[in-house]
């Protein structure tokens, strides 16, 4: 009988964390135009709104003053209030003084990749730089499994450990939503007797704070998945890239 060696693997749990778009991205003229047929469908089909009735009204009224025809005081009652073209006036100057604020922040003039205020209209996905063996590489937040733990309660350690206690974030559910394995070198396989890590990886939306400086990364940035692309190393992001919401998996 030939005995056969077994394999040992590090088991890992990753944490994708995004931060969701807070506007909607700028229309394209495709969808400017889209826009434009749909309003004029609807106002095509419409019935008349309750303002719109009570300018018909206005109208009719005024055009009785005007003749000397006599109203009842119903009528006088409501040419002494507010009429509908004074609503809409008043609306209008309302609108010519609001300035609406710019879409670009200061972060993205900058270009600052830590900061939470750029690129407002994308996904945003926490990375962080950790040393494997003599390279600093950009990975998603990563730690070892601990006996007697859930994946799920690693991802959750591993957020404690890697960004602090002042973020806080909501995970979409105890099963984990992407995987990656990588083997080590050889020298730590023979030293270690381990073959490589299994990486499970769990998704979370981030809810309010940002990351605190840690020790166990020298770098972090929140980055878009096209940044994704240029600082990931592949086959890693080809896994990643699975199960990120907003990405074409044919790309």
């Amino acid at each position: 009988m030939h005995s056969t060696k077994q394999v040992k693997w590090d088991i890992m749990a990753g944490l994708c964390l995004q931060r969701k778009p807070i506007i909607t991205k700028s229309l394209t003229d495709t969808e400017v135009n889209f826009q434009n047929f749909l309003q004029e469908i609807e106002f095509e089909k419409s019935l008349k709104s309750d303002h719109e009735l009570r300018h018909e009204k206005d109208v009719k009224r005024m055009e009785k003053l005007k003749s000397g025809k006599v109203i009842d005081f119903d009528d006088m009652d409501q040419a002494s209030n507010q009429s509908a073209q004074d609503y809409v006036d008043k609306n209008k100057e309302e609108l010519l003084n609001f300035k609406f604020a710019s879409r670009s922040t200061k972060a993205d003039e900058i270009n600052d990749t830590k900061s939470l205020k750029r690129k407002l209209d994308d996904n945003l996905v926490l990375i962080v730089k950790q040393k494997f063996g003599h390279d600093d590489l950009w990975v998603l937040p990563q730690g070892l499994w601990n006996d007697g733990e859930t994946l799920r309660e690693t991802a959750e350690r591993i957020l404690r450990e890697l960004c602090g206690n002042k973020i806080n974030v909501s995970f979409y559910g105890n099963a984990p939503c992407g995987f990656y394995k990588y083997k080590y070198p050889k020298q730590k396989r023979e030293e270690s007797n381990v073959e490589g890590a299994k990486i499970f990886f769990f998704k979370a939306k981030l809810l309010d704070g940002n990351v605190e400086q840690k020790d166990t990364w020298t770098d972090y940035e929140w980055s878009t998945v096209p940044e994704l692309n240029k600082k990931l190393i592949q086959p890693y992001m080809k896994n990643v890239k699975l199960f990120l919401s907003n990405y074409n998996v044919s790309t």
